[in-house]
């Protein structure tokens, strides 16, 4: 497919590139911190998935709809690095804390 043709939004990378930057910071951190991926950017299970296969201990979410998707998704070790207000997201996030 040409990228012209690719509907957004789409996720888009060079798949080379992705996994020697997932590389080198796996080789540049072992023992000395655990590393915790943030998916504000990417917002997508599989690069988590890969995230943490690489070594990273789970992912942060900025929302609890971020954390959502990232649990959906398969993701097992989620953190809400942000505030959450209000009842109804409270009540959500309390949930997702029974699942993963």
């Amino acid at each position: 497919m040409r990228l012209d043709e690719v509907d957004t939004p789409a996720l888009i990378l060079e798949l080379d590139a992705f996994e020697t930057n997932i590389g080198r910071l796996a080789a540049a951190v072992p023992g000395r911190v655990r590393v915790r991926a943030h998916a504000k950017t990417h917002k997508c299970p599989e690069i988590g998935k890969r995230q943490i296969a690489a070594g990273a201990v789970g992912l942060c979410c900025q929302k609890v709809s971020e954390a959502e998707a990232m649990v959906e998704g398969g993701i097992g070790d989620v953190l809400v690095s942000n505030e959450v207000v209000g009842a109804a997201k409270l009540d959500r996030l309390a949930a997702l804390a029974r699942r993963a």
